[in-house]
């Protein structure tokens, strides 16, 4: 068992009952979801992460399967320590809709004839797969706030669309070597695979299960596939003009090359755990995906209702698939509409696949942003509240036995009325008001205990103010956060020089 591992795991099932309507207009169910956890959830069920797979991967992301003995598809990444830390965050990963791989797709039984779905199954698209994830978060964990949802490639895709689908329900999206919408370039790379499938000879228009499947394609489809996912770079490195097991070309039309044997490898083992038809269908909502709904809107538009999720988005300088400059068009979207927004690049030859091979890069970046210094970790907690209605005299006993400037006021159940300071007091005694509310500001702004630093000092600097209420996920008043904190706390990480 490797160090920071999360041990053995097993996936695990979730059935939802009822049909649901997709995008297509055609409704779906019952539906099954296979999952996995790693981690522990917190009793405010405020520290979940939802990790989404691209095209091949499945629910089992990190550990060791108990049936299999694989190893998950992002164990570099997740575990105690790892860039998504396990003793810190409950994890949950799970397999898409239309996959293979223990959730509901064209290899399932179709309930209606007791046979295989086929090509009987609806397309979907990556709204579908995420509007199921959605529930399998609140039905079977109870969770009504993603603390983040994470992915890369066609799993950035997925944590995109929860973060336009879903703004209310996450509190981070961070989209890796992914795009807003599928380029021609990629929408063409997907047809050949696709292509290759349906002109295997075993396709069978989709109803191969229980015969001979068409593996010769679905083989060809990943050697496509695959060679996208590297770089130039990469593959001169590994492979050169390198002969696989021979001192000179053999003149014949059999494998010579290094290259090639290793691209032959990828296809025929790829085709033992993966189902032709999902391959079709994922291919297909990855090429559908479309942020600017078909270009009906602009992308700065697709974003404009999006308020308190945080990003961060990261390129791979390699990567031809899903090159940097759409990544950079998806920062510059969210930037348009005054979103926090991070954006950061592996330098790796790797090539698209960096993202999961690039172990060093990733933990640093994800590590460093998600452990970021959050309200909760500076806030002053322990502070008088004023009732509504308390007398002014009331107010200012307050404010100068706690020496806060700053105090706010609430409701019987801690609700935020308002909130008064020290130059309200005195402009009260200079000008005799009698009432709390004629001398208290009633519209005001808070902050959350997750939020970011960078988030609240720009709501300061924005509406300049010093001091914000901290209220906690039921609106109640736990504590409040000002300039001078905050301004304290970068003192303390740039000592003067005498203190070096």
């Amino acid at each position: 068992m490797q160090q920071g591992s999360v041990g053995y795991v097993k996936t695990k099932k979730h059935e939802i009952n009822k049909k649901i309507e997709l995008k297509s207009g055609k409704k779906l169910g019952p539906i099954q979801i296979a999952y996995e956890t790693y981690g522990k959830l917190n009793k405010e069920k405020t520290n979940a992460i939802y990790v989404c797979h691209a095209l091949s991967g499945g629910a089992h992301a990190a550990g060791i399967n108990k049936k299999t003995k694989r190893e998950g598809w992002w164990n570099k990444m997740i575990g105690p320590g790892k860039a998504i830390d396990t003793e810190k965050y409950y994890v949950i990963s799970s397999n898409v809709l239309g996959s293979c791989k223990g959730t509901t797709g064209p290899s399932s039984t179709n309930p209606a004839t007791g046979e295989p779905y086929g090509t009987d199954f609806p397309l979907i698209k990556i709204d579908d797969m995420v509007k199921v994830q959605k529930k399998l978060i609140k039905q079977k964990f109870g969770i009504e706030k993603l603390l983040a949802v994470i992915g890369g490639s066609m799993g950035g895709m997925q944590a995109l669309k929860w973060a336009k689908k879903y703004p209310n329900h996450i509190q981070h999206c961070i989209p890796i070597a992914t795009t807003a919408r599928s380029s021609p370039q990629q929408i063409a790379f997907n047809e050949v695979g696709r292509r290759a499938i349906l002109s295997d000879p075993n396709w069978n228009n989709g109803q191969y299960y229980n015969k001979k499947a068409p593996r010769n394609g679905l083989a060809l489809a990943r050697m496509i596939g695959h060679i996208t996912y590297l770089s130039d770079e990469s593959m001169r490195e590994k492979f050169g003009r390198n002969l696989q097991n021979k001192q000179k070309p053999s003149f014949d039309l059999e494998t010579d090359f290094e290259v090639e044997s290793y691209l032959n490898y990828k296809g025929k083992s790829f085709v033992k755990n993966f189902d032709p038809n999902t391959y079709l269908y994922l291919t297909k909502a990855i090429d559908y995906f479309d942020l600017t709904n078909g270009g009906q809107t602009e992308l700065q538009e697709a974003f404009n209702h999006i308020k308190d999720v945080n990003f961060l988005v990261i390129a791979v300088s390699s990567d031809w698939l899903y090159p940097p400059y759409q990544s950079k068009e998806i920062v510059r979207a969210l930037e348009a509409n005054d979103i926090e927004v991070k954006y950061s690049e592996i330098r790796s030859s790797y090539g698209h696949d960096a993202f999961l091979l690039e172990k060093g890069q990733m933990k640093h970046l994800i590590n460093s942003y998600l452990s970021e210094i959050k309200v909760s970790d500076i806030s002053e907690n322990n502070i008088p509240l004023i009732k509504k209605d308390s007398s002014i005299k009331e107010a200012s006993e307050k404010i100068i036995k706690s020496g806060q400037t700053h105090l706010p006021v609430v409701s019987q159940n801690k609700k935020i009325k308002g909130i008064i300071t020290a130059w309200d007091i005195s402009k009260a005694v200079a000008q005799q008001h009698k009432d709390l509310e004629e001398i208290m500001t009633k519209e005001v702004i808070t902050a959350t205990e997750d939020e970011s630093i960078t988030s609240v000092t720009k709501k300061l600097e924005k509406n300049n103010i010093s001091a914000l209420p901290v209220v906690n996920q039921q609106k109640e008043v736990i504590g409040i956060i000002t300039s001078d904190i905050i301004t304290q706390l970068i003192g303390k990480e740039k000592p003067s020089t005498e203190q070096r």
